[in-house]
């Protein structure tokens, strides 16, 4: 399971290893589960967007999920 953020293609996490330098950006894989939780800590206006859960499966799958962020600034 890999994590992307969309807007600049991103891969934030792929297993449980996190590639990307803001340590706000984790997953969340409860053992012996099917979840795999993106979490963002603080999450921010800038981090609005589309972000993509991928499985390299065959055949490969994929899932898009759109962040919006509200509240006051």
């Amino acid at each position: 399971i890999s994590w992307m953020r969309m807007r600049d293609m991103h891969i934030l996490t792929s297993a449980t290893i996190t590639y990307t330098g803001d340590a706000r950006f984790s997953v969340k894989h409860p053992e012996g589960s099917d979840e795999w939780r993106l979490i963002i800590n603080y999450v921010q206006p800038r981090d609005a967007g589309l972000y993509e859960c991928q499985v390299n499966t065959e055949p490969k799958m994929k899932m898009a999920f759109a962040l919006r962020v509200e509240g006051k600034q």
